[in-house]
């Protein structure tokens, strides 16, 4: 009995430093408005810079951002990767052949609610218990929530987490006004970093994610 006890004990012990040393990636994605039209291309950049630099034991959730984000059924695809290296890269072509399917259907959203996906984001992050945790966000930035739908985060709502903005949109007017671009920007900084967030970057150029998870 004390045999199966320390067993046991050892057993838990790996899982929880398997779970320390984890990376739990949550990405949202915005099928709204014209950044509807950029599925495939944010499919391409989770393909490529995202899903071939997860290890086993990693999480990777894909978020729709649509009218209203907080529910269960925005979750379009998610995958625990298994700690055998042959059954995580079966389950990473799975995940890449749902992400097709992703872009494929057709979807456009009269609303933006990115919060609600932040939250549901950040609880499936939270739940994963994972050391590292990032949300990439796929959007213009540009929250328009629909009639009735409040959203507010907790404070801590966000704790730990690094928030990535990919390939950040611009829209008509922040061509006419630069200023208004970098506003919305520096607006979500400040709202996901009181909001517990360790750090707000922007990332302009595709190629650049899959050294920043590293750096993460």
């Amino acid at each position: 009995m004390k045999r199966l006890i320390l067993t046991i004990a050892a057993l838990c012990g790996a899982c929880t430093s398997g779970a320390q040393y984890a990376h739990a990636v949550v990405a949202l994605v915005d099928v709204s408005g014209t950044y509807a039209d950029q599925k495939q291309e944010v499919v391409n950049v989770i393909q490529r810079g995202l899903l071939p630099r997860l290890s086993p034991g990693d999480t990777l959730v894909l978020i729709r951002i649509d009218a209203e984000s907080y529910t269960r059924s925005n979750v379009e695809a998610s995958v625990k990767l298994d700690q055998r290296p042959s059954k995580a890269n079966a389950q990473k072509l799975a995940f890449a052949g749902q992400l097709d399917a992703f872009a494929r259907r057709p979807a456009r959203a009269p609303h933006t609610d990115i919060r609600g996906a932040m939250m549901l984001g950040a609880e499936y992050l939270r739940e994963t218990g994972a050391g590292r945790r990032t949300m990439i966000v796929f959007s213009d930035l540009e929250e328009d929530l629909p009639r009735g739908v409040k959203r507010e985060l907790a404070p801590d709502e966000l704790s730990g987490v690094r928030v990535l903005a990919m390939n950040v949109k611009r829209l008509a007017a922040d061509n006419a006004d630069p200023a208004a671009y970098r506003q919305r920007l520096g607006a979500w900084e400040k709202q996901v970093t009181t909001h517990g967030a360790k750090e707000f970057k922007v990332v302009l150029e595709p190629s650049k994610l899959a050294d920043l998870l590293d750096e993460g």
